[in-house]
């Protein structure tokens, strides 16, 4: 790393200004586009492919916009499966409102239980014990009974059988995680409580033996109002995905959790019943209907069929996004590959954006992360490692600060960012929504001159020493105060001048 100095505007001096610099409340801008890891199939973007020639968009089936997008697959009808099971939330508990009578199923297969409509069940679990009670305080687990009373509910899962058009509403008491869907409604398979094994105790709450096309019907990835091939690609995308997924984790001997798949962007975005109730969900299920069974294949294998969002017009490799900075580069991924997508801004409010952040607030949130305190940030420049479409995600992010220079990645910068405004009650609208983004007036591209800029060298100065060189200015400020305007420089060579 370059020694940093700084080099005053007005009358460039020799000797660099050394400068007690003051914490920096200056605004620091992001510009990115898209939203998310850009891999695959931009949901966007098969939006404006499956629009009409007429609104702007390509006329494109289903077909057509996931040839683009995965490249070399084959579509076929393929037999799914009936018996998958989704993780919904992880707590210290759960309510469930019933629409319609539900029996409380015991470990064993025997009802226990029998529950009327439009009842609110409370379920705990507190040293190692599950209770279901109802509004009048009963505890359904514990029967009485001589010369013991006999406790339902400690052998193992208890289950409700869900029975179609009498939904169960679940909310979540005391999460743990943000891992999980609380508040949505369900209709198809098995609720089953599972005693959660991990520190803090709690109870899992799952989804069981849910066909794929009724997992499909809960899926809301996309708006159902879009065109019927968005819908249908969709579809297809995330059946193969569920499909590829399901396949990987069954036949991995070290996942010994009891689910298949995470009712969050985890895995999919799955509220069941609370989509297909929703306005215009008939046009999802019809997609679901009418491509079911298909799945995108690589030679006789379902893809990971990986979307986003938007990948603001360029798509981006798998193999850059997916492969860790300790094992980069990894394999190319055939069918993940990168592209211009011309489509993806087609009445996208994704397509580019732009971020606002105080130097005092990322100098605080770096110091609460892995990268830790840097004092107060002078200057961030993104170098080296960028992806074909230009992210970030394996680049350089270098924080210049008034204690030290940190180095992080593109994709941590970014998780750090995010976290720090997620713990101020931030949302979406304040975070970076991709590694596709570049850091404006803080080191960029534009203010950077080296030695051999045309002007740069004073007439005082007969030029550089043999074999040393000025580095590249990174930012340009009154960085000491002196209301003249200075070059922050990086000196490579410890005599310049």
């Amino acid at each position: 790393m370059p020694l940093l100095a700084l080099v005053t505007l007005l009358g460039i001096s020799a000797t660099p200004v050394q400068a007690d610099i003051p914490t920096n409340s200056s605004v620091i801008s992001i510009e990115g586009h898209g939203w998310g890891h850009g891999v695959g199939m931009s949901q966007y973007g098969a939006y404006g492919r499956a629009l009409s020639v007429e609104e702007g968009g390509g006329g494109q089936t289903a077909e057509q916009i996931l040839s683009f997008y995965y490249p070399g697959t084959t579509l076929s009808v393929v037999d799914t499966l009936n018996d998958i099971s989704v993780h919904i939330f992880s707590g210290e508990g759960a309510t469930f409102t019933t629409s319609g009578p539900v029996d409380l199923i015991n470990a064993s297969g025997n009802v226990f239980a029998n529950i009327p409509a439009a009842t609110v069940l409370t379920v705990i679990r507190s040293t190692d014990i599950i209770s279901i009670s109802t509004p009048d305080n009963i505890d359904h687990c514990i029967e009485n009974a001589q010369p013991e009373n006999i406790q339902h509910c400690a052998d193992g899962p208890i289950s409700i059988d869900l029975v179609e058009g009498e939904p169960v509403h679940t909310a979540v008491i005391g999460q743990f995680t943000n891992v999980g869907t609380s508040g949505n409604s369900y209709q198809w398979g098995r609720l089953v409580i599972r005693e959660r094994d991990l520190e803090g105790d709690g109870i899992f709450l799952t989804l069981e033996n849910l066909s794929m096309e009724k997992y499909l019907y809960g899926l809301a990835e996309v708006p159902p109002s879009w065109p019927a091939a968005a819908l249908e690609s969709q579809a297809i995308a995330g059946r193969s995905y569920a499909l590829a997924r399901i396949n990987s984790r069954r036949s991995n001997e070290n996942w010994d959790l009891p689910w298949d798949l995470y009712s969050t962007i985890n895995d999919q975005y799955y509220i069941g019943y609370s989509h297909e109730s929703s306005s215009n969900a008939s046009n999802w299920v019809a997609g679901v209907d009418a491509t079911a069974n298909k799945v995108l294949l690589n030679g006789t294998s379902p893809i990971s069929a990986y979307y986003s969002s938007s990948n603001g017009g360029h798509s981006e490799s798998g193999a850059y996004v997916f492969c860790t900075a300790a094992n980069h580069p990894c394999p190319d991924i055939p069918y993940l590959p990168a592209q211009i997508d011309t489509f993806d801004g087609l009445a996208n409010p994704y397509s580019s954006w732009e971020r606002n952040y105080t130097g005092e607030e990322i100098a605080n949130w770096l110091a609460s992360s892995s990268v830790g305190s840097v004092g107060a940030i002078i200057g961030i420049y993104v170098s080296n490692g960028f992806g074909a479409s230009g992210r970030t995600d394996q680049a350089n992010v270098t924080i210049v600060g008034s204690a030290r220079t940190a180095v992080t990645k593109g994709d941590n910068f970014m998780a750090i960012i995010n976290g720090g405004v997620i713990d101020q009650g931030g949302g979406y609208g304040d975070q970076i929504l991709s590694t596709l983004y570049s850091i404006e007036g803080m080191f960029g591209i534009g203010n950077q001159i080296d030695q051999d800029t045309p002007g740069f060298l004073s007439a005082g100065w007969i030029g550089a020493e043999s074999g040393d060189r000025f580095g590249s200015v990174t930012d340009t400020g009154d960085f000491d105060g002196d209301g003249r305007m200075d070059l922050l420089v990086g000196a490579p060579e410890e005599s310049v001048g």
